[in-house]
C-alpha cells in the first residue's frame, strides 16, 4: 500500500488487553503508563507487534472512508475489497473485506465538513443534541441522541452485512475517527443488542480521537444514587454486550486533541466552568442532593469508554511518538486538560486542531509499526 504522508499509520496494543476492574469511580486502577517494553517471550512481542498493526490497518481504514469516490482504490491497496459503503448527509459508512485473514471492517465516517454529500446543517443539528437518550428499552445505557440518530439512518443498509446474509463468518472490526468512532461502537453495540452477533466475533473496537456518547442509566437500572459510583466503563460494556468489559474498546488519543474530551469532566471548558465559586458549588449541591451522575465535578455528560492509547511526541527523542496505555479512573485522569493549555496561544490552538486530525493518528501509528517491524526489540 502507499505510505501515507510524512510517517505511517498503525494499530496496536499491547500483549493482551485484559480489562481491569473499574468498579468504582473513586477507586484507583494501576495504569501501565510509561512506554512499553518488549516482553521476554517471542510470543508476546509477535502478539504487541500484530496488535500493533492491527491499529494501524482500523487507522487507516478510518482515513480511507473520507476520501469519496477514491475510497475503493484506498482499501484495495491494503488488499480490502469494499462491499458496501454508503451516505447520509451527516455521515457515511464502508464495509470492506480481507478475505486472506476472514476479516470484515465496519467503518464509520466523522464529521466531514468539506465533503460534498455532507449536509452541513443537518450534521450540525445532529451534533448539537447532546442530551442522553436511551440506547435500547431493555438496557440502562444513554447514548448522544445526535449520534444514536445519525446511526439510525444506516443501520438498515448495514444490518444485512452484520448479519452475514453474504455468507460472512469470519472475524468483525468496528472502527472509525472522531464521531465516527463514536459510532463504531455504538454499532458493534447494536450488533450484539439487536443482531445478536457472537462476542466472539468481534474483534477489539478501534477508535482514534472519538468523542465519548455512552453513560450508565441510572434511573432506568432502578439502583440507588450511591450505586452510581460504582458503575464504570467495564460495566456499561458489559450491559451492551461485552463480558470483556472496557478492554473491548481501544480508544487511541493524541494527546493534544480536545475533541475525546468533549462532554467529559476533563472537557476543559467545563473543568473551568467547575472551579468557579458559583458552578463548582452547584455541582457539589447536586450531587449530595442526587447523588452520582450528569452534571456533577466527576462527570459532565457522557463516559470515556475504554482502555486509553495515548500517543504523544517525546520532546527529548526528535518528537518520535510514543504509545502508552491506561485504564479505569486512570483514562479520565490522563484526558484532563486545562482551557489555558489551548488558549495560552495560536500556535497552542492550531496543535489541538492537527492532533485531531485523523491522518495525524496514520501517521503517528505507522511510524510506531514501521520501527516494531524493522526492530522487533524497540519499544512499543
Amino acid at each position: 500500500m502507499a505510505l501515507a504522508r510524512g510517517r505511517l499509520a498503525g494499530a496496536s496494543e499491547g500483549a493482551s488487553v485484559a480489562g481491569a476492574s473499574t468498579r468504582g469511580r473513586r477507586r484507583r486502577s494501576r495504569a501501565m503508563s510509561s512506554t512499553w517494553t518488549p516482553a521476554a517471550s517471542v510470543a508476546r512481542d509477535a502478539e504487541a507487534t500484530d496488535a500493533l498493526t492491527l491499529a494501524t490497518r482500523c487507522a487507516r481504514a478510518s482515513n480511507f472512508v473520507y476520501r469519496g469516490d477514491d475510497l475503493p482504490t484506498w482499501f484495495a491497496d491494503d488488499g480490502a475489497t469494499t462491499r458496501a459503503r454508503g451516505a447520509t448527509g451527516a455521515t457515511a459508512f464502508a464495509v470492506a473485506d480481507d478475505a486472506a485473514r476472514n476479516e470484515r471492517f465496519v467503518v464509520i465516517r466523522g464529521a466531514a465538513w468539506n465533503q460534498p454529500d455532507t449536509d452541513r446543517n443537518k450534521l450540525s443539528w445532529q451534533i448539537a443534541k447532546v442530551w442522553p437518550q436511551r440506547l435500547r428499552r431493555e438496557t440502562p445505557v444513554v447514548c448522544h441522541q445526535g449520534v444514536l440518530e445519525m446511526t439510525d439512518e444506516f443501520w438498515d443498509d448495514l444490518k444485512p452485512w452484520l448479519r452475514g446474509d453474504d455468507g460472512f463468518t469470519g472475524t468483525f472490526y468496528f472502527t472509525g475517527h472522531s464521531l465516527g468512532g463514536s459510532m463504531a461502537i455504538v454499532c458493534a453495540a447494536r450488533a450484539r443488542l439487536e443482531l445478536g452477533l457472537e462476542e466472539s466475533r468481534v474483534g477489539p473496537i478501534h477508535t482514534f480521537g472519538a468523542p465519548p456518547v455512552l453513560a450508565y442509566d441510572r434511573l432506568a437500572s432502578g439502583r440507588s444514587a450511591s450505586d452510581e459510583a460504582t458503575i464504570g466503563m467495564n460495566e456499561i460494556m458489559r450491559l451492551l454486550g461485552f463480558e470483556q468489559g472496557a478492554a473491548m474498546v481501544r480508544q487511541y488519543v493524541l494527546a493534544n486533541d480536545v475533541i475525546p474530551r468533549m462532554w467529559l469532566a476533563a472537557d476543559p471548558v467545563f473543568s473551568a466552568a467547575t472551579k468557579t465559586d458559583f458552578i463548582g458549588g452547584l455541582l457539589d449541591w447536586r450531587r449530595e442532593i442526587f447523588g452520582e451522575g450528569m452534571f456533577t465535578k466527576n462527570r459532565f455528560l457522557y463516559e470515556s469508554i475504554g482502555e486509553l492509547y495515548w500517543l504523544e511526541s517525546a520532546n527529548n527523542d526528535q518528537g518520535k511518538p510514543t504509545l502508552s496505555r491506561f485504564f479505569g479512573d486512570d483514562v479520565l485522569t490522563k484526558l484532563q486538560m486545562e482551557l489555558e493549555d489551548i488558549t495560552q496561544s495560536p500556535m497552542t490552538a492550531m496543535r489541538t486542531l492537527g492532533d485531531h486530525n485523523s491522518q495525524a493518528y496514520v501517521d503517528a501509528l505507522q511510524f510506531l509499526t514501521i520501527r516494531r517491524v524493522l526492530n522487533p526489540s524497540s519499544p512499543i
